[in-house]
This record gives C-alpha cells, structure tokens and sequence, in this order.
C-alpha cells in the first residue's frame, strides 16, 4: 500500500494563529471563566485557509465555540472544530464539551487560579479515491501514472469515531497596584489516545498535545493595552513555539478600539494581525508571511485566517445601533 497522506495534517493536529480567538481549543480552563470584563455568555467563530500559493485546493479550518458562567464559579460551554484537507477528502471533526471551575473565590483577588475538562468526539473520514497508489504506476515506466487503474487496495473502513478528553489549568496574578499582570496556562489533549489508523489491522494511536502558555495582561494607561505571550505546543516530535504580542488602543469618546498584534512562529512563519472592537465584540483579521524553507514555492504567502467574539449581556440586546 502506497497511501500519500500530508504528514503533519494527520498525524498531528491543526493550529490556529489567533490563539485568543479559540480560547477552549488551547485550554478547557478558560470555559466560562472570563477575567478580563462582565459579561453572561460569548459566541467564537474562526476561519483559517492556508497553502493556497501552491496552487491546491486550499487546507481549510473552521472553529465554532460558545461558552457562559455557571454558579458563580463555574463556566460551561465547548467548541466544534472542522479541518478539511485540501484536494486529499481527509476531513477531521472534533466536537469536545468543556467545563471549567474557578478554584479561588473572589474573582477579584491577587490570585485567579481555574482548572477544566473536555470530554467528547473525534471523527476522521477520507476517500480512497482521492489518492495515489503504488499500481496506478507503470513498472516499466515510474514517471507515468494513470489514475483510471484500480488500486487493488480494500479499506475495512474509510470513517472512525473515537472519544476524545483533555484537562488544563490557569493561573493569573491579578495585584490591583500592577499594571502587568502575568499568568500561565498548562493543558493536554487526547488524553484517551484514540485509535485512528483505517485499516483496523493495526493500532495507530493519536499522541498527546501539550500546551503551555506564559504572559501578562499590561494595562500601559487608560487607552493603550498590551498582552505579550509565549505559548509552546508539543504533539510526539512536532513542536511549535509562537512568540508576541497583541494590543488595543481604545478611541477617545467611543466605544471602539483599535487591535493589532506581531506574533512569530518559529522557523515557519511572522504573523501580522489587524482588528476591531466594538464594545465588547470583537472582528480580528490575520495573514501569516512564510519564512520556512517552503518559501521558495510561495514566495512568502501563507495563511490568512478571520475570527468573531461576540459577547452578551442577559437582559440586554447583543447588537444596540443608534439612528439620527
């Protein structure tokens, strides 16, 4: 069997570059839990398209999540995850409840400390027919291919659905006479190792992803906001480690604010992000300029990605135009 499956799209997980735009996908311990203003319930939208330069069907990622206090302490909530694979018919479905448990009681102390969980489903599904194999090949001849040759290949299955979990935990020092505020994240994720070879001869288990996460909330003044961050995700031998910064400048006598942010991955790409708030809703727009050594076929062109938060108030209407 020759099975040409991307490496990297398969045996690890996808990323996102906006990390404050899929909080529960990084870390179930921010479920619910909302640190930096009042607010009942949010709604997250993400949408992530990247290798379009190569001149495919373009890897594309879609994330949903929705999440809202509970019982003062308590925040429940979760997220649905899509990825499709380009031109290969791989698809990845991740739909992962979360809940999470403010372990200190005053909100508004020097220590903010949060645990949670995620318990849910991992659904993988792909087409045969969308890929190459060793006969479609002539013997004779390696470089001619014909893809109207039959395979030979028989698949037990070409779908699986496996249950899925992982934990996390959050910390912040929240001293009232500091203007940088720094916390820490830890997380790890498909902590049952679920089974995802299709051939079910065989077991091909899904490692662990480790996240860790350091940074500070920096209010330099009234108007200005600045939260650099570090954040390092290990899953087997792939590591990815995200370096930067975002911040807000929040308009005189309006309600908008201004968001931009310069994050580097390493060895893989620089990541400009430009955006809106209103209120407390936010509309953030990213693109990231490729500096791996795949910049020689896309001349610098990486992915763009666009993400919604938007924040609700029981009582109130989320959306409050005013006409003249």
């Amino acid at each position: 069997l020759l099975l040409l499956l991307p490496l990297g799209m398969y045996a690890q997980d996808f990323h996102l570059s906006q990390i404050d735009a899929a909080p529960h996908y990084f870390n179930p311990a921010h479920t619910g839990i909302y640190l930096d203003e009042k607010a009942d319930y949010r709604i997250y939208a993400d949408y992530l398209s990247q290798w379009r330069a190569f001149g495919i069907k373009p890897y594309s990622t879609f994330y949903a999540g929705y999440d809202m206090p509970f019982k003062e302490q308590f925040g429940i909530g979760g997220y649905l995850i899509s990825n499709r694979n380009g031109n290969n018919g791989l698809n990845t479905i991740q739909l992962m409840p979360s809940g999470a448990y403010r372990i200190t009681k005053d909100e508004n102390g020097e220590h903010l400390l949060s645990a949670g969980v995620q318990m849910g489903l991992l659904y993988k599904s792909f087409d045969p027919e969308h890929y190459t194999y060793e006969t479609q090949f002539d013997p004779d001849y390696p470089t001619v291919f014909d893809p109207s040759v039959a395979s030979g290949e028989t698949f037990v299955k070409s779908s699986l659905l496996k249950f899925d979990a992982g934990m996390g935990a959050f910390y912040k020092y929240n001293r009232s006479d500091w203007k940088a505020k720094p916390w820490f994240g830890y997380s790890v994720f498909h902590l049952t190792r679920p089974n995802k070879s299709f051939t079910g001869f065989e077991k091909d288990k899904l490692p662990m992803r480790w996240v860790y996460q350091l940074g500070a909330d920096w209010e330099v003044n009234e108007t200005v906001k600045v939260k650099p961050m570090i954040q390092y995700m290990v899953m087997a031998k792939a590591h990815e480690l995200n370096i930067g910064a975002t911040g807000s400048y929040l308009l005189k006598d309006t309600k908008y604010t201004l968001l931009g942010g310069l994050n580097y991955r390493t060895k893989d790409a620089f990541i400009i992000q430009l955006g809106m708030k209103y209120d407390k809703h936010i509309v953030m727009f990213s693109y990231d300029i490729n500096t791996s050594s795949l910049n020689d076929y896309t001349n610098g062109r990486g992915a763009f990605e666009i993400s919604i938060r938007l924040t609700g108030i029981k009582g109130r209407p989320m959306f409050n135009p005013r006409f003249k």
